[in-house]
């Protein structure tokens, strides 16, 4: 896996907490929790994470969309 900038991750991050990117809120999502919290909650959530941990969080979604779409395709 590349190098991910914290901008891409906080970007990236912004959208994960809305819905997953294959749609809905998937139970074994370690945000699926966060996703029932009103928004502002959510945001102030995310913003309260530290550069190192938004990337982690990030890198975490990125391996599990590319685990679960090789799973839809194979």
């Amino acid at each position: 896996m590349g190098f991910t900038t914290i901008e891409e991750a906080r970007i990236g991050m912004h959208g994960r907490i809305l819905r997953c990117p294959l749609g809905e809120n998937p139970e074994d999502c370690p945000l699926h929790e966060v996703r029932t919290w009103p928004m502002e909650e959510r945001l102030d959530w995310l913003e309260s994470k530290t550069d190192d941990e938004v990337v982690e969080l990030y890198d975490r979604h990125t391996d599990c969309l590319e685990h679960k779409l090789a799973e839809q395709s194979g």
